[in-house]
């Protein structure tokens, strides 16, 4: 009998923690965003709508964060995780382009070759979706090791 109440989970105990663990991440990001924006107006004034993308890719970073760590053990982890992979891989293309970035300022004219700077991150975008998708298929392993239905 002692046994059973050991191995029995508490799900309000589980979910509580998982909004507490959700909650802080949460946080601890949108602080990091709340001090490192300042650092980003000097670019917003260069480049009309750049805090607003920033603003968006932060928000839906932190959604997608926070309902994979609410949906922690399940396959729908698994599914965000790639979610999230692919809107930083999304993001990238949309907000470099091609990959150059060019500033005109008066009679000052900036040109920045970005090219190898969204070859690395789209890489470790894809790098993050490969992780997922080898997450899935231990997560489903794993179950049906067990016997669990997914």
């Amino acid at each position: 009998m002692v046994e059973e109440k050991k191995k029995r989970p508490n799900k309000v105990k589980d979910w509580a923690f998982k909004v507490a663990k959700a909650t802080i991440k949460a946080t601890l990001v949108y602080l990091l965003y709340f001090v490192l924006s300042p650092y980003l107006t000097v670019l917003s004034a260069l480049s009309p709508g750049f805090a607003e993308t920033v603003q968006l890719f932060v928000a839906v970073t932190i959604v997608l964060m926070i309902l994979s760590d609410l949906t922690a053990n399940t396959i729908y982890q698994c599914f965000l995780n790639a979610g999230r992979a692919l809107f930083t891989i999304a993001y990238l293309v949309f907000a470099l382009g091609d990959g150059v970035l060019n500033v005109s300022y008066e009679s000052f004219s900036l040109t920045v070759n970005l090219t190898a700077f969204y070859g690395i991150a789209a890489l470790l975008g894809l790098l993050g979706l490969a992780r997922s998708v080898l997450q899935a298929i231990n997560f489903m392993s794993e179950r049906a090791e067990t016997g669990i239905k997914p």
